[in-house]
Order: C-alpha cells, then structure tokens, then sequence
C-alpha cells in the first residue's frame, strides 16, 4: 500500500472517529448543563411557591382555597403539560394550584429530587416541606422535555459537521495529494535516470522532511556512477593488460607446434608455460582488487600478530629472494616495545606486507639486503635497488602502472591491493627514495598518517 493511500486510509478513519467523540463529549457535556439549568429552575420555583402558599386564605372550604382562574392570552409555543406545580395544605389537603400538578404524588417523607414515572412516563419531581407550618410544595418535570432539548442541541451540532466532514475530509485528501506531488516526481525522476548518471537530484521543489533523504540518495548515486566507471576502467585496463599476453601465448603455441627444431619447442612451450603463469597471476590480482573495492571485504578484526603475518609473507616471497639472491632482515622494536597495533584481518595484512616485500625484493640487486622495520608508529621496508624517478614515483600504485624501462615483468597490481588493503585498516604507504645508507633505493612507510618526510630512517 502507498504511503499516500495510508495517509487517506487514516484520515478516513480518524475524521469520523474524532467526530463521534466530539458529539459524545458534547452530548455528555450538554446533558449536564441543560439538567443543571432546569434543576435551578425547579428549586427556585420550590422555593417562590413555598413563600407564597402561606399567604393564601385557607379558613375557607377546600373548595375556596384553588387560585383564581385568570385569562392566559397567548401562550407561544409553551408546553405547559411538561411542567406541574403542586402544594398541600398542612393536613394534607391539594390546593389545585395547577391542574396539570393535580398528578403529582404527595409521597409523604420523599424530600429534594427524585425521580419516579406517572402514567408511564418519566417524571423528575423536587420536594419542598415547611417543618414549622407543615406546608408541602413539589415542582415536576417531564425528563422527555430535557432529552427533546439535548437532542435539538446536539442536532444543531451533528447536522453542519455531518454535511461539512465530505467537505473536510476531501480537502485533506486533496491537499495531501499536493503535499505528496513532489514524491511522485522525485519518484519519476528515478525510475528514467540512467545508472551510470552521476548528477545530483535537485532540490529545488523537495520539501523539507524530504531533503536528508534526497542528499542521502545523491550520496548513494554518486558512488553507484564511482563504481560503474571504476568497472569499466578495470575492465578495460584487464583487457589491454591481458592482450599482449594472450597474443604472445598464440604465437608461441604455433611455434611449439610447427617448428621443426626440438630446442626452439622446448623454448616455445616453456615460454607458454610462463605466460600462462603471468596470466593466471593477473586474475588472481584482478579478483583481489574487485574484492577490496567492496568496503565489506574487511569481514574479520583482530589485533595484528605482526610476528606471524611477518613470517607466513616471508616464507611466500622466499623463492623468490632466493633466486634474486637477496636477503630479508625483520627489525623488531626493543624489548618490551610493541610494532604497529592494527585490528583487521590478518590474510589480508598479510597481503599487503607480502606484495610490498615482492616488490622490494624484485627490484634490488643481487646480494642486496631489504629490511622491513617493526615500529611502533610505522613499518619501514627499505630495499637496496636503483630508486624511482619523481615522476614515476607519484603514480606508484595506479593500476597497470609500470614505469618505462622497468625489469622485472608484472601488471601494476600488486601496490594498488598494498594500499586498498592499508586504507580499509585506516593506514597509509608513503614512497621515497632513500636518502639515508649510503645507497640507492626505496622506502615504503606504512602508517596511520602521511609523515612530512617518508622514508626517514631511525
């Protein structure tokens, strides 16, 4: 169900509810004051009788003693047989005050109000005793003439809202159909944008409650267009990288297939077997980048053991210090000093130190050394090998990167996961060429903030 049909929903229901506890309320109210209003009216007409009737010569015939008959003229739309008057005599004589009070009961010892039925009908009656002269008065009224007068005042009441709630309930209905315009075209705008449309929904007619959730859906769009065109781009990089591999794997298949020479074969087949090698290298990494670009790739923290991540990334790029005859020292902090404390994910630690020491170890010499530094604040990895030009060295860690001239085959992947890694565990890897051993070479400084100098030593 849309929001604008619960919003009608409620305001047909809750419009009429309201209104039946208005009228009840009302009715509630209006009984109260109109038997108050009438109780007053009784009680003073009690007490004018009571004042009167003493005055009335009784030493006559019972017969003598009724009021005179007088000429009532014009008496309105007054409803006399509603309301009595009676009074006895001490002894308990009716002095046929009011012919319509002849009805009423004497009921010797009922005194105030009370309320009993004659003929039927309802009556509320007020007694009035003169203890000193035994008179007794009693003003009566119908209840029916009360309940005509609440139901005539609640009628006044009930019959404009009854005609005017259509009236009311259409206008809510109308204006929360305005009020929601602006969704149904924040809604449309949606539904046609293209995915890869990076601009911003307009704020313009967006009402106010609406405008966190229209910066929060521009947030969303705009990193939606970031990763559509960083899919392309990987794409498009992974298929220029993966076209001179491929093309030199065809070649050399053919070569291996036709050549004649046994030793051109056996060259031929080995070179297949390494670009299948490069190959399957190249997916690995382009698998691991689409992984880390994901920020939930980051699914386990626990404190870093740099000890062992140390030792399992050693072990991985130990074939290939040896075949560049290079050795790898780990510099750990004095005793009772503790390296670098991170909480993320160890493979993914152990990745990032890995690739960095691959790296290092692939472009130092032969016989060099490359150390890798535990600190407290930082880790160090400083290998002895030629350094980086300026240029070359700001773009280290773009993807497919590779500056010219460069030695040792690769794609340019493995220090972008490096710094993907370092910045889903909120670290940074700083590049400089050293200035400090005498050397050549470069320093890699992996720590919590870029420092004004990288690579300084300690």
């Amino acid at each position: 169900m849309t929001l604008q049909r619960r919003l009608i929903l409620a305001v047909l229901i809750a419009a009429p509810v309201v209104w039946i506890l208005t009228i009840g309320t009302t009715y509630i109210r209006a009984r109260h004051e109109i038997n108050e209003l009438y109780d007053t009216d009784m009680v003073r007409m009690a007490l004018q009788m009571h004042a009167i009737v003493p005055l009335v010569d009784v030493s006559a015939a019972p017969s003598r003693a009724k009021l005179p008959v007088v000429e009532q003229g014009d008496q309105g739309d007054a409803g006399l047989g509603d309301m009595a008057i009676a009074a006895w005599l001490p002894d308990g004589t009716p002095m046929h005050i009011d012919p319509d009070g002849d009805i009423l009961p004497r009921s010797e010892g009922a005194k105030g109000f009370t309320d009993i039925e004659i003929d039927s009908k309802p009556w509320r009656l007020y007694y009035l005793d003169d203890d000193a002269t035994g008179w007794r008065v009693c003003v009566g009224q119908q209840i029916g003439e009360r309940n005509e007068l609440i139901l005539s005042y609640i009628a006044a009441q009930v019959l404009p809202w009854a005609a005017g709630l259509p009236v009311l309930i259409g206008l809510l209905i109308w204006f929360m159909r305005r009020a929601l315009a602006p969704v149904r075209t924040l809604s449309a705008e949606i539904e046609h944008r293209l995915p890869d449309d990076p601009a911003p929904l307009s704020l313009a007619s967006v009402p106010g409650e609406l405008v966190p959730l229209v910066n929060a859906m521009n947030l969303l769009l705009a990193r939606v267009s970031d990763s559509i065109e960083h899919e392309r781009r990987l794409t498009a990089d992974a298929a220029h990288e993966m076209r001179t591999p491929l093309a030199a794997l065809k070649a050399q298949w053919e070569i291996a297939q036709r050549s004649a020479d046994e030793g051109e074969r056996a060259r031929a087949r080995a070179n297949v077997e390494s670009g299948i090698d490069r190959i399957g290298r190249l997916v690995s990494q382009l698998l691991t980048m689409s992984r880390l670009e994901d920020a939930s790739a980051l699914s386990s923290r626990e404190d870093a053991n740099w000890q062992h991540i140390a030792q399992q990334a050693l072990s991985d790029c130990l074939a290939l210090a040896q075949r560049k005859h290079v050795d790898v020292e780990l510099i750990w902090p004095p005793e009772g000093g503790a390296p670098l404390a991170v909480a993320g994910d160890p493979n993914l630690l152990g990745l990032m130190l890995r690739n960095l020491l691959d790296n290092a170890i692939r472009y130092s010499p032969a016989e060099a050394m490359v150390t890798v530094d535990f600190r407290a604040d930082c880790i160090l990895i400083r290998d002895q090998g030629p350094g980086v030009a300026p240029d070359v060295l700001a773009r280290l860690g773009d993807r497919f990167f590779r500056g010219a001239g460069a030695r040792e085959q690769g794609h340019g992947l493995g220090i972008s996961i490096a710094q993907r890694v370092a910045r889903l565990h909120g670290l940074a890897i700083v590049f400089a060429n050293r200035t400090e051993g005498g050397g050549p070479g470069l320093s890699v400084r992996i720590g919590r903030c870029t420092p004004a100098v990288a690579g300084t030593s300690a």
